[in-house]
């Protein structure tokens, strides 16, 4: 994949913020999040998932502190079923949710030098945060210069027509094909409750904590980790076309047989579409189909968890 993408910003509107609050807002997401939430502080966010019972991911999130509150970065078109999901669990816990809306933004882009020339140094660790001119720069990329942008709407924008005023828009599918370069997985209406965390390699991107106690789904996401291989996992690929894929669309074998799924997708060209695909690990040496076009899949990834 060979994306240029430098001094680059996008607009994350397929994203949705909730603000959690309250003097138990830790301790109620520890009981129900794959992560160890007294991990998550100022300077560093955490990948997270929220399960059903059966451990079945229903959500996937980016979490990270603001101030006397912990923000959930989700993709928006489960943002409504996520947060009715969770408010059943609050009981009687001082705890709030919201979501944020529009006065709250969150801002992609590439490319850091404008940032030195106005003396901000952006954070130099995958998912670490430093905090200027009130607004939250993090760093998404793994291996890419990589931030996010994450503030109230007007302090954001006003960070933008000061620190970066050159740069220009990328598409939403560049920068999904950038997520997909990383692993990392999402969860959509159309794959609520089709895989286990291990099976998104939530655990390979510390999405999960197996050292802290009883979340909702915890007992057969730590059954598996602890008694059995993995029998599933996700891994990267491509075809060669644009046609249109669905989350949750079927990856087959040579027999037709179905052995997967399709996690998510971006098309890079007009000739190429990128992915991950969850599938069987007996199956990720063979042929791979989906809607009939060949799955490429790198040697070297076929490999991983052999």
């Amino acid at each position: 994949m060979s994306l240029n993408v430098e001094s680059k910003f996008i607009h994350l509107n397929t994203h949705s913020t909730i603000k959690v609050e309250g003097d138990d807002r830790v301790q109620f997401l520890q009981g129900q999040l794959t992560q160890d939430m007294n991990l998550i502080t100022l300077d560093h966010a955490l990948f997270s998932g929220f399960c059903n019972p059966k451990g079945r991911v229903l959500a996937f999130m980016l979490c990270y502190m603001d101030q006397a509150s912990i923000h959930i970065q989700i993709d928006s078109s489960v943002e409504e079923s996520f947060l009715k999901r969770l408010k059943m669990y609050v009981l009687r816990s001082k705890v709030s949710m919201s979501l944020l809306g529009d006065q709250f933004t969150c801002i992609g882009f590439m490319g850091y030098k404008a940032l030195l020339d106005q003396g901000i140094r952006p954070p130099k660790s995958y998912l670490d945060i430093v905090r200027s001119h009130d607004v939250m720069i993090m760093r998404v990329g793994k291996n890419t210069e990589r931030f996010q942008l994450m503030g109230e709407a007007s302090k954001v924008k006003s960070f933008m027509q000061l620190n970066l005023p050159e740069y220009t828009s990328m598409s939403i599918e560049s920068w999904n094909n950038l997520n997909i370069l990383d692993g990392i997985p999402d969860i959509y209406p159309s794959t609520q409750e089709a895989f286990i965390p291990q099976s998104l390699n939530m655990d390979l991107i510390d999405g999960v904590n197996f050292k802290k106690g009883c979340y909702t789904g915890q007992e057969i996401v730590a059954r598996t980790h602890y008694l059995g291989k993995v029998k599933r996992r996700m891994y990267r690929g491509f075809i060669e076309s644009q046609d249109v894929l669905t989350p949750g669309d079927q990856i087959l074998n040579e027999k037709k047989e179905i052995i997967g799924q399709l996690v998510r997708s971006a098309v890079e060209n007009n000739s190429k579409t990128n992915m991950l695909i969850e599938l069987r690990v007996d199956q990720a040496h063979e042929a791979l189909y989906i809607k009939n076009y060949l799955i490429e899949i790198n040697p070297e990834e076929r490999k991983i968890f052999d």
